[in-house]
């Protein structure tokens, strides 16, 4: 298999040809390494290479509809026998692997070819791709833009063509930011559905979602298939694609929950994806964010204290608390938080998540789904979101979110949701929109998407 036609194959495609034995497990192999060692010199996306060990396999796996289908992993959340899992960070490098986690088992099981893992900011608490550990992953479609974070190693090895399809992981927009900066597909799903166990019973108290960056909608979709605890429907996501689409009524929002405007190529987007979904059939009427939707004095406190745990564990294994050069200056501000947080903070956040989650999906109750920006603007340049380029916490903060506001609420409030790459403005350059949908309607969001990506291909 040439490398033209290796990437010009999403992973449903690829593991078609195998199947029909056209071609062999190990050609799509050795065509993703191909690509993977020519493109990534220039990008910094895979920071660990496996290749023997794919290589080496057997040609097993039960029948999925990616097997034999090239893999990254991201360095954050789950782990694998292979490689270790150092969450982008200095102190972290020289851990051992631990066994797969269940994710990672049922991705091997279906078949699929882990070839390493990908670049992440250090345990993935960033806007950008920036770590101090393994360096700056740049974005393919312009390597002075950021690729966002903080799952960019993904975002960045799947826009390139390296992989069809990579592991990511979304705590607070960490799938969708960076799938909207390299104009590939990103979806969130319904918080709980895909397993962060044996090593977490869930992360973030239920904000984070494990799951895949891809170029279609339909890889999205057959990953979940293999990796979902459980679903709300009886047939596979892959097979939902094909069903009939119900006509919904969906809500249309170009301002962020703090009534704030995105910019002028992101209302385009979200205009014409508006259009394309009102030609299906769909109602489509005007949403607004309800007032009351500020997390910013009480997200952090849902999270930061797994971070408090990783490196007191790590501190265990080696003996040895962190120096001050071995954790990076936002790590060290995110511990010294938790620190004077305490408890009380943690459960102020959680009872402060219950009135959010309940307000904000309260105000989706005439909508089926919520049509918005993934970001509400173009991707700036490398360096400019990183911590190190702030000097104090609250602006760095304001930056970021001003940047990427519309992610969250839908973390919060475990919803699916997911950026579209499917439009592009007049310089070329592709503007995702996100749809976010109710908890459990995981498959309507992916029929919706797939409804953009069918407009997009005719």
């Amino acid at each position: 298999m040439n490398v033209s036609d290796y990437v010009a194959r999403d992973g449903v495609g690829l593991a078609r040809l195998i199947e029909r034995k056209e071609v062999s497990r190990r050609e799509v192999i050795e065509a993703a390494i191909s690509v993977i060692e020519s493109r990534d010199a220039a990008l910094n996306a895979v920071i660990m290479r496996n290749f023997d060990a794919s290589c080496s396999r057997s040609d097993t796996g039960a029948a999925s509809a990616l097997r034999g289908v090239p893999f990254l992993l991201k360095d954050v959340n789950l782990y694998s026998s292979d490689m270790p899992t150092t969450f982008g960070s200095a102190f972290f490098k020289g851990a051992p692997a631990k066994p797969d986690s269940i994710m990672v088992d049922r991705w091997r099981r279906a078949g699929l070819a882990i070839l390493g893992k990908t670049n992440t900011p250090e345990f993935a608490a960033e806007f950008v791709t920036e770590p101090r550990a393994y360096g700056t992953t740049r974005n393919p479609r312009d390597l002075n833009l950021t690729v966002g974070g903080s799952s960019g190693g993904a975002a960045a090895a799947v826009a390139a063509g390296m992989v069809p399809i990579a592991h990511a992981t979304d705590l607070g927009g960490s799938i969708r930011i960076p799938a909207a900066c390299c104009g590939v597909f990103g979806f969130k799903p319904t918080a709980g559905f895909n397993p962060t166990r044996p090593y977490f019973d869930e992360i973030a108290g239920g904000l984070n979602s494990d799951h895949v960056i891809t170029r279609t909608v339909r890889d999205s979709a057959a990953s979940l298939d293999i990796t979902a605890d459980f679903s709300p429907q009886r047939h596979s996501y892959l097979e939902g694609l094909d069903r009939p689409v119900r006509q919904i009524t969906v809500g249309v929002c170009c301002t962020d929950p703090a009534g704030r405007p995105c910019g002028p190529d992101q209302q385009e987007a979200v205009n014409r994806a508006a259009q394309v979904l009102e030609s299906f059939g769909h109602r489509i009427i005007e949403y607004r964010y309800p007032e009351g939707l500020d997390a910013s004095n009480w997200f952090d406190y849902l999270w930061i204290f797994d971070l408090v745990r990783l490196v007191e564990e790590r501190s265990r294994e080696l003996g040895s608390a962190p120096a001050a050069g071995e954790l990076e200056p936002l790590t060290w501000h995110l511990l010294e938080k938790a620190k004077a947080g305490g408890n009380g903070a943690h459960e102020r956040a959680r009872s402060a998540r219950e009135i959010y989650t309940s307000r904000y999906l309260g105000s989706m109750e005439s909508i089926h789904v919520c049509l918005t920006p993934a970001l509400a603007t173009n991707p700036p340049n490398v360096g400019s979101l990183s911590f190190t380029a702030f000097g104090d916490v609250e602006a760095w903060n304001a930056v970021g979110y001003r940047f990427a506001p519309y992610s969250i609420p839908s973390n919060i409030s475990g919803q699916p949701s997911a950026s579209c790459p499917f439009f592009k403005n007049s310089s070329g350059l592709s503007v995702g929109v996100q749809i976010s949908g109710k908890p459990g309607d995981d498959l309507l969001v992916l029929q919706l998407c797939a409804q953009l990506e069918l407009f997009h291909a005719a």
